[in-house]
């Protein structure tokens, strides 16, 4: 087994255990778990899919909880996931104001003069 997929299959392990104390807290907790639950989930994708460099899998495959620790990394980062989602929405809604501007164009090119 290489090291990438050595690093994955103790992340899935970790993740597997997460998941099983998750389901033992009251439904209260594991709503306000649900933002931890899923960049947990991203991290271990990243961990299975991601072409990550040697060094860092070998780093990371020497600490006990590499998901824990990656999200804790996460959680306390200057990145702003609501400025990614700003983002998103006004490029969404911005292709939706070009998308009505040439419908309505195509509809005023297509109606007969009357």
């Amino acid at each position: 087994m290489d090291l990438r997929q050595k690093l994955y299959e103790k992340a899935k392990a970790e993740q597997e255990r997460y998941v099983a104390e998750l389901t033992q807290k009251t439904p209260e907790e594991i709503i306000n778990s649900s933002y931890e639950k899923v960049i947990r989930d991203d991290i271990l994708c990243i961990f299975e899919n991601e072409d990550l460099p040697e060094k860092q899998v070998k780093e990371l495959l020497k600490i006990d909880e590499p998901i824990a620790s990656c999200s804790a990394r996460w959680l306390h980062n200057d990145y702003s996931h609501m400025d990614m989602l700003k983002d998103t929405i006004g490029e969404f809604a911005d292709d939706l104001i070009k998308y009505n501007k040439e419908q309505k164009k195509m509809k005023k090119n297509h109606d007969p003069e009357r």
